[in-house]
Parts: C-alpha cells; structure tokens; sequence
C-alpha cells in the first residue's frame, strides 16, 4: 500500500468563504437552525436572544438528540448527506402517537450557521440518559473545524442545545419572529418559541383560494393564494413564495425566474402572498435555500406558476376596474361636468379601452391620466370659440369687439387655426364633387357627412353625437336600400348607411328631461347623392318618410326635432328646396356647391376681422412687452 506523502489542509475561513450565506446573513442563519430542529424530530424549539452586548444565543429543541458516535458522523463530517444516511423522512413523536415528516437537509451545512454569530459554539446533545457536550471552533489547518472540549454528563429525556457566547450580530426579536414566521408554513406538531413568544406562522390563515396543479412535464403543486391583512404589507410578506417540504426557498417575490409577474408596488402585489407548495423540488434546492437550481424541472414549474398567476391576476382585476372607474371619476367630476357628449363619449371609449388593456391600474394612476385627457378634451377651445362667433350676427361689430376683447392672442390663434382647416375641407370638397373620378364613398362622403358645420351655425355643436338606437331605426328604414358589402370601417362610421347611390348618415343631440333621464332632442340626418345626380321629387319625398317614420314610430320613446339635408349635384327645377312638416321636421335640398359657397363666405369674412384683430393685439403685446422692460432714465445734462 503507497504511503500518504501529503495531506490537504483548510484555510482558517473555510467555511465562511464556502458557505458565506449561511455564516454571515442573520435571517439565513435561524433559518438553518430552525430546520436542524426539524430534521431532529423536534416538537418545540426554544430561542433565547441576548438583551445586551457580549450576551449568549441558546436554541434548544426537544429532538431525538445524538450519541457521541452519531455526533462525529453526522455534525463533523462537512457536507454530510442526510438523505443517503438517514433517509428522506423523520420520525417523531406527535400527539397522536408516532408520524413522519419530510426532512429539509440534504447539504449537511445548516449546522454551520452558528458561525454567524462567533468562531466558537457550544452544542449539548441527549439521549438514552447521557449528555454529550462539545465546543466548536473554527481552525484550520487539518480541519475545517475541530472541537477542543468534550464532556459528558447524566440527562434524561432526549434534545439538542446549541450555545453561543459574546455575540459578534445581535439579532432582534421581531427580525427573527417575522422571519421565522413566513419562512416555514404552519405545522401544529411543531412550535417555536423567541424569548418564550411563540411564532405564529404567517400562513396560519385560510386561503382565498388553493387549486392543485399538474405541469407539462406532470409535477404536481399546490398553489394558495392569501391576503395580507392591512398593516402588515411588507416584501417579507407579499409575493410568490415557493417552498419545498414546508420551507421556504428563498424570500416572496413577484419574479419567478427572470419573470416579473406583477409590479411590486402595485395594490394587487402589496395585498397578497401566494404560496407555492413545490415539495416535487426538494431535491433542486440551493444549499443555503437561496434559490433553485436551474433545471429543466424547476423551469417547467415556474413556467406554470407564471401561468396560473397572470390568470388569477387578470379576474382579480376584472372586479377592481368598476371601484377604480368609479372613484376616479369622482374624484376629477368637477372637471369632468364640463365636457361636452362627445367629449364624454371620447372618455367613456378611453375608460373602455385602457381599462380593458390595464386592469392594474390603480386610482391615483388613473386619476393623473383623467386629468390630463380631460385638459386635452378641454383643449378644444377653437371650435367653442368658433361657435361663439358663428353664432352672433357677423354685422354687429360692438358685439364682436365686446367678444374679442375677451379673449387672448392664444385665443384667437386657436379660432384661426380652425378656420383655415375649415377653408381647407371646403376647398377639397369644391374640387372633389365635380371630378368624375372622385371615390365618393371613401373620400367626398366621409368630408362632407363629418364637417356638419357646413349646413349651418347650428350644427356647429360638438354635442351632436352618434346614438346606437337611432342608427338602428335608420338601418331598418334603408334595409331594401341598404349595401353594406362596402370597404367600410363600420366601428369608426356606425351612423352611416351605404346605398347605391347615397349614403345617410344620423346624428343627435341628447338632453335630460324633467326627471334626469336622457332622450333625443334633435336629430341631423345627412343624405349626399353620388356625384351627377340630380335630386328630384323621390328623393324630396324619401327624407319626408325619414322624418315621418322615425317621429311617429314610436321606435326612439321621444319627440325629437328633425331636420334631413338632402346634397347632390344638381337639383331639379320643379321641386321646392325648402319643406316643412308641420312643428316636428324640415327637408332642405342644396347642391355641393352652394354648400361649399355659403360656407366659404362666411369663413373669409370671420377670418378677415379676426386677423385684423390677431394682428393688433399682436402688435399690442408687442409693445406693451417692450414697455415692461426696464428703461434707463436719461438724465438732463447741464447747459
């Protein structure tokens, strides 16, 4: 047999280096020794903490403690596997007789963790009536660690006690409570004890929710879903928490992985701790329970869990978005009253919209984004002014100046700007209707059926909007005429309806009646005719039935007043272009081009004396910017 010529040796921080987390992070540390009482058998463990400095740590538990042979095979050998030794399970005894229970060690390193605390440790293990006491120290050399000191002495029962002296950390009590606390999941057999509090295990609670699931690759978990009451939302507490055999592997978070499955700082996140039972991974565990390893078992679990959360996440949120619309309404209503229908339209669509793409968010999130929509809804100050003016008489100039003088260099700018798109419609429309050539259907009709401020002051109101029920009425009255089989976009023009050689289109005005309820008061009905068609008699007579059926229809449950606009490209000679239909409607026939006319004029002559008056004001801020300015004074030199 060769002679050995050369032993290994250890560095005097061995451990510390190898097992750092273990040595030097306090919660990791009570965690291990915990868990050392477990894999012992024990019922009940007792943790005394020092009130001051050079105090002592003692952990003690009622386990099946160790013989003197025991201890050199099991506590000094480094990296013992308890597993291949001992089995995966522990007997001990419950109150209901003899049980077993799934062991958490498997690296043989948790009993290193009193290292944290100091270079030395004292350990006193009973059984069968003798105690076997030790003291530990780190040293290096040949050994990793050595003990410097055994003794024995007579005790009867069975435990384990582990004593450390002047500590170099002294942990605090809550720390430890609460880390122990959410770190091991509720077991009646088994219960410990801070400075004679007991723990109350976090997840001794009723879940809102546990569902048994199986993975593609056929591992089973059991997820539990808690809320965390009020007061006690921590990230100690809140997130997705896996454990194996009733421990905890590593903190709750709400990353799986490199997956963020919800923002820490959100409500839902702050509100709940979702437990993940993953017993299936015991054998995947980091050695200081930090983490998985990576493995194709613990990817296919987390992808799972990924699943099942965002699933939950998602239905939870469904029945929080109605609470969050609610209260951030009320919250920006002052503002909000002062919309126009259609700009609370375009707010009921955005609530709609972003509520179904965001469910998470929470109320003062929505608030900020309501707040600056509604400014922006607001913003429209150059139409609002524009109906200002569109409806005073332009000749009246004292009322005009009274109106302007009002109003700012901004504001007149905004009127302007309108104007000139308004001039820039008329004028695609001039060209449009007398080219052969145009689309129609997707390029004069959607101009004209829009731009409604170009039959007259009236419809210069953004408070005619699109209504489902009307849009029906009209489709039902047009269904022998109707030809939807169009390139359309039906969700962006649900008011319009396509003929063959027309398209109608239906707008209202909605007000409250003496007892708050909405109803139709005014209807606009829109017909333009395909390019060279001449408006005639049938055609006169088929807006009269419009307005006759959808008055008398008793469809709409009101008395609306009705007016239908009939537009083609030349009207006949023969037909009225003016029809009243006794107090309830009226038909007026124009052609393109007399929309386009009266229209046009009445814009140039607005815009003319609002830039009359934007270049004098203009010229006005000018100087009196200039006038503000500090001057220097001159000074009279003497003759």
């Amino acid at each position: 047999m060769a002679e050995t010529i050369r032993k290994s040796t250890f560095e005097k921080d061995f451990i510390e280096r190898t097992y750092s987390s273990i040595v030097s992070d306090v919660t990791i540390a009570f965690s291990e020794l915990v868990a050392n009482s477990w894999d012992a058998g024990a019922t009940t463990v007792y943790i005394t903490l020092p009130t001051k400095a050079n105090g002592k740590i003692i952990i003690e538990d009622n386990g099946s403690g160790m013989t003197d042979n025991e201890f050199q095979e099991r506590w000094m050998v480094i990296a013992y596997n308890r597993v291949a030794h001992q089995g995966q399970y522990i007997e001990y005894a419950s109150s209901q007789g003899k049980a077993k229970r799934l062991a958490y060690g498997r690296n043989g390193v948790g009993r290193h963790s009193m290292l944290c605390f100091n270079d030395q440790y004292e350990i006193e293990t009973w059984r069968d009536g003798m105690c076997n006491k030790y003291l530990i120290s780190v040293d290096g050399g040949d050994s990793a660690f050595s003990v410097i000191e055994h003794n024995t002495f007579p005790k009867e029962g069975h435990g384990t006690k582990l004593i450390v002296k002047s500590v170099k950390k002294i942990p605090q009590k809550r720390e430890v409570k609460q880390t122990l606390g959410y770190r091991f999941l509720f077991d009646p057999e088994f219960s410990v004890f801070v400075n004679n509090e007991k723990i109350e295990f976090q997840n001794n609670l009723k879940p809102l929710v546990s569902k048994d699931i199986t993975t593609k690759a056929k591992n089973n978990l059991k997820v539990s879903i808690y809320t965390i009451p009020e007061g006690e939302k921590t990230t100690a507490t809140n997130g997705i928490a896996f454990w194996a055999s009733g421990r905890l592997v590593g903190n709750p978070s709400w990353y799986v992985g490199n997956t963020r499955v919800e923002d820490a700082r959100r409500k839902f996140a702050l509100r709940h701790l979702i437990v993940v039972q993953a017993d299936c991974l015991i054998d995947d565990v980091q050695y200081d329970w930090a983490k998985f390893l990576n493995t194709e078992k613990v990817n296919d679990v987390f992808s799972a869990v990924v699943q099942y959360v965002r699933e939950y996440r998602i239905e939870y949120y469904r029945g929080k978005v109605s609470e969050v619309r609610s209260d951030a309404i009320r919250r920006n209503l002052d503002r909000i009253e002062t919309l126009s229908i259609p700009a609370l339209y375009d707010l009921k669509g955005f609530f709609e919209y972003y509520l179904e793409q965001r469910p998470e968010v929470d109320n003062d999130e929505l608030s900020i984004i309501i707040d600056a929509l509604v400014s922006v809804l607001q913003a429209r100050n150059g139409i609002l002014l524009l109906q200002k003016l569109a409806n005073m008489d332009s000749e009246d100039i004292d009322t005009l100046n009274d109106l302007l003088d009002e109003w700012s260099v901004s504001d007149i700018r905004d009127v302007l700007e309108e104007i000139d798109h308004r001039l820039k419609v008329i004028n695609a429309i001039e060209q449009l209707c007398s080219d052969p050539t145009t689309d129609e259907l997707h390029v004069l009709h959607p101009l004209v059926s829009q731009a409604k401020w170009l039959f007259g002051i009236e419809y210069d109101n953004l408070n005619y909007t699109f209504n489902r029920q009307l849009t029906t009425v009209m489709h039902t009255l047009l269904k022998s005429q109707r030809k939807e089989n169009v390139d359309i976009n039906w969700r962006k023009r649900p008011d319009l309806v396509i003929g063959s050689e027309f398209s109608v289109s239906s707008t209202c005005i909605e007000e409250s009646d003496s007892n708050d309820m909405f109803c139709i008061s005014k209807i606009l009905i829109i017909e333009l005719k395909k390019g060279g068609f001449t408006i005639g008699r049938d055609e006169v007579g088929q807006a009269e039935e419009y307005i006759d059926s959808i008055y008398h229809g008793n469809k709409l449950n009101c008395k609306p007043k009705i007016k239908a606009y009939v537009v083609g490209d030349s009207v006949s000679p023969t037909i009225s272009t003016h029809k009243t239909l006794e107090t309830y409607g009226e038909v007026f026939v124009y052609t393109y081009a007399q929309l386009v006319q009266t229209a046009s004029k009445r814009l140039f002559n607005l815009k003319n004396k609002l830039t009359e008056r934007y270049q004098e004001m203009n010229a006005k801020d000018y100087i009196a910017e200039i006038l503000n300015e500090p001057q220097q004074t001159e000074m009279a030199l003497p003759g």
